[in-house]
């Protein structure tokens, strides 16, 4: 009894995500571990260069990713009344969907 939102590719997901957040998140401590005092200006220039930007925004998305499959499986397994998998599933995916788009305008306004 399978349904087709379980599997291979979700456990894939899951797994390539956590390694993606767990590998930034220790890039990020080792750069702050060699490089403790940053001035305002200096931050913003590291922050704002195209890669860190994009891995800020890969991170997000990897975050987002993450949260959605975990939260997905645990709703579907976990509550059995049926009326009540869509309103949270939904409640969800709004939730993630508005914490993206905070967090896109937040990197889009460091680069402005």
């Amino acid at each position: 009894m399978s349904r087709p939102t379980h599997g291979l590719r979700d456990w894939l997901l899951q797994r390539f995500t956590a390694v993606y957040l767990a590998s930034f998140l220790v890039y990020l401590m080792l750069h702050f571990y060699f490089q403790p005092r940053h001035t305002y200006q200096q931050w913003h220039d590291w922050i704002t260069h195209p890669a860190m930007s994009v891995a800020s925004a890969a991170f997000i998305l990897a975050l987002l990713v993450h949260g959605w499959v975990g939260m997905r499986d645990v709703i579907l397994d976990y509550v059995r009344a049926l009326h009540l998998r869509l309103p949270l599933l939904s409640l969800v995916a709004l939730i993630f969907t508005g914490c993206g788009l905070w967090a896109l305008r937040i990197l889009l306004l460091a680069g402005g």
